[in-house]
């Protein structure tokens, strides 16, 4: 909640343009939300809360408090210069943030099909060839090498059509060619495909990278096999659930994709239980994951229009089938223009000055040498960029055009509200809609989907505001974060090459140290530890747990244990020790406090900058301890260094970035595996719940990755 004291302001102050309010009905009281895509803010504001900021858009004074916070959160501006600023930071963050995307190249192999859906728009071209060639896929990949080398991600290849996987000896050839080609130059490959010969293809894909496989269901067997039939009029939905049955099974990651109207949406429910009963909604989203599209007339084609929803009445609907129906939300969580990313991450979603991918992140590139910006232009001669074969021909000006789409060269969308959440809309339909002008907008209705989407979320804004704010000692409410960054301000760490002095922001000492945050605050590792140490050692004394593994776990769950951080280099030794213990059914306070203690020896960062995970060097503690190790020993210390070694091993081969938690686990699986001290002990399969905390997760990569025991 905002400030509340009534009082006037005397200063004229500048209002945050993109500000926007939405009214919270389902909130008892009823709230306001109020949110601005530029400074990243999102408040809720009571009713009376709201009626003083009304006053403020009106240009009357209010309480200098509710001012300050307004002017801290950026809504509010003193002057235009630190507007304008503030407008311009956001622009060069979100033009980084384009620079740096991994750019999708699409494929079409062919834009023949072997369905009939009753709603495609797309069914061949008459009189020219059917399926790329060996020659022109060469001309692909060599074009691709050569234009996009200077990316620093490399581009990923997507296979689109028409329909990508067929079932023929010269489909599969030429397909088989182009997954050859992208093992050879370590491209990453994503298909769309309708699935009905998926299975033909599963053991090509299963030896390339494969980023995704789109699948399309459009409900249970009954609806789906209406609408999505083979050309003889034959059903198609068991061979896709087969298909996704084996992508699931290979750890292939899929996304379901259901094309919706008012003639299948009620259906969805149906379709969401069936999927939850093979446990695929439980999946982590990079194995599984859902869109629901929304059937609109780009092309005009489509044969029923009254079938047809808009933005507004599909998301409205969804809403209400959710709240009747709560398996829909396992089964699909709505982006509703970045809420869902609030949700998930307590962060709005970057501001987006441009929403249109095509000719930017997105170019498509079909069987007949042509190169295209979108998948909504493949096809269309008037939206052409040029051709890659049979030779290279650019048309920059067009291909200038759509780089230059974006909402600050739009001239409607300049005095939008909107404009950096819209982002001017797709390309096409903005064209189609205004005389083949590219540079004019597709404009979105964001203030009702937004009133949509906050309110179909309502409970979890409620419990992510409750857990971002504490009371402090004059009752007002401040921002925290989860703390597995920088435990100032909560933002990422940078690690430097050579180690600087740097003074401790807590206790005011100097160290030398290659850590400090982004921001510039430095914390020493014994001040970074703060009391969790105490905190490990009174849980792990006070416990019967006789699986190091469990117990870790237990420690992890602490609240003031942190995603990373050298207190994992005193926890491995220390619940090895204690393990042992509860299994011998003896407490040797004293040894698990000499665990603790040897850990803290070890310095924050050694995995990187001295090739010396602190985890693998707690299993040596471990061992040293156990058999009273001593510089001077001859076979006990051989035996704590091999331990040390081994765990090292086990966690050079997951290579990195770092992971606290992963590299704990694997040093204590491997000394377990070495160690005869565990034999009471049960065999537990550990699985990571710290994931999302972590911006360098490996996630499929990783063995502690939650995956479904479906699976």
């Amino acid at each position: 909640m905002l400030p509340l004291i009534p009082h006037f302001m005397e200063d004229k102050m500048i209002i945050a343009k993109n500000n926007i309010i939405v009214r919270i009905d389902k909130n008892d009281p009823v709230e306001y939300a109020i949110l601005n895509p530029i400074s990243g803010s999102f408040d809720l504001m009571s009713e009376t809360e709201y009626e003083m900021y009304r006053e403020l858009e009106n240009g009357k004074g209010i309480e200098p408090e509710m001012t300050k916070y307004l002017l801290e959160r950026g809504y509010l501006f003193k002057d235009q210069l630190s507007y304008e600023l503030s407008l311009e930071d956001a622009y060069r963050e979100f033009q980084n943030e384009v620079k740096d995307a991994q750019i999708q190249i699409m494929l079409i192999p062919t834009y023949s099909c072997n369905m009939a859906c009753t709603y495609c728009f797309q069914h061949g071209i008459d009189g020219k060839p059917k399926l790329i060639t060996k020659e022109i896929v060469d001309a692909f990949f060599d074009y691709v090498k050569k234009e996009f080398a200077s990316e620093k991600i490399k581009p990923f290849i997507t296979l689109f059509g028409g329909e990508p996987l067929m079932n023929s000896n010269e489909h599969k050839e030429i397909i088989s060619y182009i997954v050859e080609k992208c093992i050879e130059e370590d491209y990453e490959l994503s298909a769309v495909t309708n699935g009905y010969d998926f299975i033909e293809y599963i053991d090509l894909l299963k030896r390339a990278k494969i980023k995704e496989i789109q699948f399309t269901l459009d409900g249970t067997r009954l609806i789906h096999d209406q609408r999505r039939m083979t050309k003889n009029h034959k059903g198609t939905f068991d061979r896709v659930i087969k298909g996704m049955e084996q992508a699931i099974s290979c750890r292939i990651p899929v996304n379901l994709r259901t094309v919706t109207d008012k003639q299948n949406i009620d259906d969805l429910v149906n379709l969401a239980e069936l999927l939850d009963q093979k446990g695929w909604l439980d999946l982590p989203p990079e194995l599984f994951k859902t869109q629901i599209g929304r059937n609109y007339e780009l092309f005009e084609c489509y044969e029923r229009p009254e079938h047809l929803f808009s933005q507004i009445e599909l998301w409205g609907y969804v809403a209400e089938l959710a709240e009747k129906h709560p398996v829909m939300k396992k089964f699909h969580r709505p982006d509703f223009m970045g809420l869902r990313y609030l949700v998930d991450t307590g962060d709005m979603y970057l501001a987006s000055f441009d929403t249109c991918p095509a000719g930017k992140t997105e170019f498509v590139f079909d069987l007949y040498g042509d190169i295209y910006g979108c998948t909504a232009s493949c096809g269309r001669e008037d939206f052409k960029l040029g051709t890659y074969w049979p030779s290279v021909l650019k048309n920059d000006t067009a291909i200038q055009i759509w780089k230059r789409r974006n909402v600050t060269n739009i001239e409607e969308c300049k005095s939008c509200k909107y404009d950096v959440i819209c982002g001017g809309g797709c390309g096409v339909v903005a064209a189609n809609r205004n005389n083949g002008e590219i540079l004019s907008p597709d404009c979105r209705p964001i203030q009702e989907l937004y009133d949509i989407g906050l309110n179909f979320y309502h409970s979890e804004i409620n419990d992510l505001m409750k857990s971002n704010e504490v009371p402090d000692e004059k009752n007002k409410k401040e921002k925290i974060e989860i703390q597995n960054g920088c435990i100032i301000c909560g933002s990422p760490l940078t690690y430097s090459v050579s180690a600087e002095d740097h003074t401790c922001d807590i206790c005011g000492e100097t160290f030398s140290s290659n850590t400090k945050c982004i921001h510039g605050h430095y914390v020493c590792d014994n001040c970074h530890n703060g009391d969790v140490l105490d905190h490990m050692e009174k849980l792990l004394i006070k416990s019967h747990e006789k699986n190091p593994i469990r117990l870790a776990e237990m420690v992890f769950d602490m609240p003031t244990m942190k995603m990373h951080g050298p207190e994992h280099h005193s926890m491995v030794p220390a619940v090895l020790e204690t393990a042992h213990q509860n299994i011998l059914g003896i407490r040797d306070t004293s040894k698990i406090q000499e665990a603790i203690n040897r850990g803290k020896d070890i310095k924050g960062g050694s995995c990187g900058f001295h090739g010396n995970c602190g985890a693998c060097v707690g299993t040596g503690i471990a061992e040293s301890l156990y058999l009273g190790a001593t510089p001077k020993s001859k076979e006990e210390r051989g035996r704590a260094m091999l331990a040390t070694s081994k765990a090292l091993l086990a966690v050079s081969e997951l290579g990195g970035p770092l992971c606290c938690k992963r590299d704990s686990i694997t040093s204590i699986k491997t000394y377990m595996d070495i160690s005869n001290r565990y034999e009471g002990a049960d065999d537990y399969q550990y699985s990571c719940k710290y994931y999302m905390f972590n911006q360098g997760c490996i996630r499929l990569e990783c063995p502690y990755f939650p995956i479904s025991k479906n699976l």
